[in-house]
């Protein structure tokens, strides 16, 4: 396949609308990496260039389904199970905790950008070890952007990858095998249910509801520092007040909004709506 150069221009004017529509933003020294990303979906619509690609986005009758396309070709659903999991365990033991103290035993759980499931199938698999709190009585919300990464979330099938931090003892318990991978079993799977959400859209998000806590893990360093505060600040309407707000380690809104206070332990960091 022949590489269709980029100009400049249609850079900006690409990377602009993107941004517009997704918030994922591509500074300067991204250039070629859209590039790269973009090329096959030029050949599947049918157009010569960048520029007639930027107005088949803006001005065909297939726009729409072009954008759903687009949302899986930019996404990053490098993820795995038990990631991260001193955050699942402040979850499996503070949030809990307060629930069933204050929140009529019911915990609401969403997980704002799901990928491929592994995050809150690991949150479903965590609540379930407590015998603490029936499926019943939690309702877990997973959402996310690309329609391929929750096709394959709705599946539950997964290999050996999506394993490599998860214990042997939770593969037996949660999982059965099938063809060189192992699908998750119904019991976890039947607390997870899973939407598309465009986390700009804030109707979208007000339409989530209350809940408990929220998962946003390694999404913001793809925004600029004003789409990273529209979005907190739009997660604090769907928070309870003290409601915890759970991001990747290397992301931080204490520069971003003051509507959060940070929580700092030995193992973890995460916010709690003020």
């Amino acid at each position: 396949m022949s590489t269709i150069g980029i100009s400049e221009s249609e850079f900006q004017s690409l990377r602009d609308l993107i941004r517009e529509r997704f918030g994922i933003f591509y500074d300067d020294t991204k250039q070629f990496l859209l590039q790269s990303r973009l090329q096959t979906r030029l050949l599947k619509c049918r157009v010569a260039d960048f520029g007639a690609y930027y107005r088949y986005l803006t001005t065909s009758a297939d726009r729409e389904a072009e954008w759903a396309e687009l949302a899986s070709v930019l996404s990053n659903n490098e993820t795995y199970f038990f990631r991260e999991r001193a955050q699942l365990e402040v979850l499996a033991g503070e949030v809990l905790d307060e629930a069933l103290k204050s929140g009529g035993g019911r915990l609401r759980v969403w997980s704002s950008a799901c990928s491929t499931g592994e995050e809150p199938y690991t949150i479903a698999m965590m609540l379930t070890e407590t015998h603490r709190i029936s499926p019943a009585n939690v309702t877990l919300h997973a959402t996310d952007l690309s329609p391929r990464a929750l096709e394959k979330a709705t599946t539950a099938f997964y290999r050996e990858l999506s394993f490599r931090a998860t214990p042997v003892e939770m593969v037996q318990r949660y999982f059965r095998p099938f063809e060189g991978g192992f699908f998750i079993n119904d019991e976890i799977k039947r607390m997870v249910a899973f939407s598309r959400i465009n986390l700009l859209d804030a109707r979208a998000v007000a339409n989530m509801g209350i809940h408990d806590a929220i998962f946003c893990r390694n999404v913001l360093i793809y925004f600029d520092k004003p789409t990273q505060k529209r979005v907190v600040e739009a997660f604090a309407q769907a928070l309870r007040p003290g409601g915890y707000l759970f991001l990747g380690h290397a992301e931080s809104i204490m520069r971003i909004t003051d509507l959060y206070e940070p929580v700092v332990t030995p193992k973890a960091i995460y916010y709690r709506r003020k």
